[in-house]
């Protein structure tokens, strides 16, 4: 019954037949009131394929992001070995400027010149190892290799090497050494 009905029925009617008008307006209260319950159980939650399809995009984009978060990961941790390189190098020269000879990077953390991570050997995905050279007082070598170098969860794809030169030195295909390119 449209609502214009409504109104011209109720004039017709006039103000003797106020029960019929009542009854009339409690009919249509309660068929509005009935389909407004009935929408809203069908309105309600998502359907099975409205989530479907979410979990579908969220895992596109998840397939999209994981790579490339991963090899960002892999480049901090190459970062933070040049860094630790870098740092026991320094250690290593204030360790002789102080005892007259190089030590190992144990000792190095024993004095407190490298953080406890680094003197325990590795850090950040990566093995370190600083050891005195043959003559003690005049070379040492500091050596980083990453934990895991190849595969989608590498900790890192060049290995660093450091020596009395202060000269940080890479490779990509293996354990670097004093004629490994120097890193720019």
């Amino acid at each position: 019954m449209l609502y214009s009905d409504r109104t011209d029925l109720t004039m017709s009617l006039g103000m003797s037949n106020s029960v019929q008008l009542l009854r009339l307006v409690k009919m249509t209260f309660a068929e509005s009131k009935a389909k407004t319950i009935s929408a809203r159980q069908s309105d309600c939650g998502f359907s099975l394929i409205e989530l479907l399809i979410t979990l579908t995009i969220l895992l596109i984009l998840a397939a999209m992001a994981v790579p490339s978060y991963m090899a960002a990961r892999a480049r901090a941790n190459e970062a933070s070995a040049a860094s630790s390189v870098r740092a026991i190098i320094s250690a290593q020269n204030l360790y002789r400027n102080t005892f007259g000879f190089f030590t190992s990077l144990n000792n190095l953390g024993q004095d407190y010149l490298t953080d406890t991570l680094l003197a325990a050997g590795s850090k950040s995905g990566y093995v370190f190892s600083a050891t005195p050279g043959t003559s003690p007082s005049l070379e040492f070598a500091v050596d980083a290799t990453p934990i895991l170098s190849i595969g989608p969860s590498a900790t890192g794809s060049r290995a660093f090497y450091g020596d009395e030169s202060a000269i940080i030195r890479f490779s990509l295909t293996g354990a670097a050494d004093s004629t490994s390119p120097p890193i720019q």
